[in-house]
């Protein structure tokens, strides 16, 4: 997600305001408490979840994602909450107190670990997509849910807090929308602790979004229709690159227009800033200067 749809394509095209609030491998139970980190400042987002770590079938994510996520919460209920159910029993200690964690970087401790500004970078609003082109064709192109019959099930803990996340939406009365964004299925076979046969289980993910009334866009459906070009437009065989991300922001982008009502923002001058974050983004650097490719 983090690397697929960019908030300064939706807003240069569409005038809506929004913010990738995504990390690198984010797993679905950690998204479940980054979603109610949110809702503390952000009152009746439309909220957007990846579906694509709903197939991690290991009870815990990688730690390094964790701690990127969890470690740079501020101290609440919902982080204590969030240690306890997203870490390992034998590592929660280090979660409590980072500090045994990181204490062995005291030497490697630089100016910039005590400047870190990230209001330098909030311009980008949470997107952060490569250049890097694949070079490789999709080999799991045949395999979309108009191919592929039959369904697998979620694994346990993903659908628990896939669960989880609908009735936080529904009992705050969110817009949910779920999406998938492109990939190779092939990207986790054979590695334990994933699903292996992925485009059933999106199947599966589909019939759960349609019990409760939910979208689900499969861009791995939606390949051709969009004109994406697998070896040119994804940054590998799992995650898009810039050009591979601005033509799914752009079709999401107009699925909000069509299905939502939102305020067209960019003559307002109350959002003037968006329009100067614009220009120094990411799409202005690499589509809008170079769309050819």
């Amino acid at each position: 997600m983090n690397g697929g749809i960019d908030p300064n394509v939706l807003w240069h095209n569409y005038g809506i305001t929004s913010f990738n609030y995504a990390t690198g491998g984010q797993s679905i139970d950690v998204t479940y408490y980054m979603l109610k980190e949110v809702l503390k400042n952000h009152k009746n987002p439309i909220v957007v979840v990846d579906a694509g770590y709903l197939a991690q079938s290991a009870e815990y994510g990688d730690q390094g994602y964790i701690s990127n996520t969890i470690d740079n919460m501020k101290f609440s209920i919902n982080k204590i909450e969030a240690i306890t159910n997203c870490v390992p029993f034998w590592d929660r200690l280090s979660y409590f107190f980072p500090f045994l964690k990181y204490h062995y970087r005291w030497n490697e401790l630089t100016q910039n670990d005590f400047n870190y500004n990230s209001a330098e970078y909030y311009y980008l609003k949470g997107f952060d997509s490569g250049t890097d082109k694949y070079g490789k064709q999709d080999s799991t192109a045949n395999q979309t849910s108009h191919t592929v019959s039959g369904t697998v099930d979620v694994p346990t803990k993903s659908l628990e807090y896939l669960n989880k996340i609908i009735d936080l939406c529904k009992q705050n009365n969110l817009k949910l929308i779920l999406v998938n964004l492109p990939f190779d299925y092939n990207e986790e076979k054979g590695e334990a602790g994933w699903v292996q046969e992925q485009a059933k289980m999106y199947n599966k993910v589909s019939e759960i979004a349609k019990k409760n009334n939910i979208p689900f866009i499969n861009y791995n459906d939606e390949m051709n229709k969009i004109g994406l070009d697998f070896k040119n437009d994804m940054n590998n065989l799992g995650h898009l690159n810039i050009w591979g991300a601005y033509k799914v922001t752009m079709n999401f982008g107009n699925y909000l227009n069509e299905n939502y009502n939102l305020k067209d923002h960019r003559n307002d001058k109350n959002y003037k800033q968006w329009n100067i974050d614009y220009t120094k983004s990411e799409a202005a650097a690499y589509v809008d200067t170079n769309k050819s490719r």
